[in-house]
């Protein structure tokens, strides 16, 4: 039973606590940061699915 508290203990940290911590970050920035994330989270789906594509014509 410990070793489950524990692995419970360390999920919530690693998954809950570090996605609130983020995301409160996220939200104190200014509008021209949230431009700038989204450009990256863009380019980053943007050279994924060439990847993809590319190896598909191989």
């Amino acid at each position: 039973m410990f070793v489950i508290d524990w692995l419970k203990a360390v999920l919530k940290f690693l998954l809950v606590d570090s996605v609130v911590n983020i995301l409160g970050d996220l939200f104190e920035q200014p509008l021209i940061m949230w431009v700038l994330i989204g450009w990256g989270w863009l380019s980053v789906l943007v050279m994924v699915f060439s990847v993809i594509d590319t190896v598909g014509q191989l």
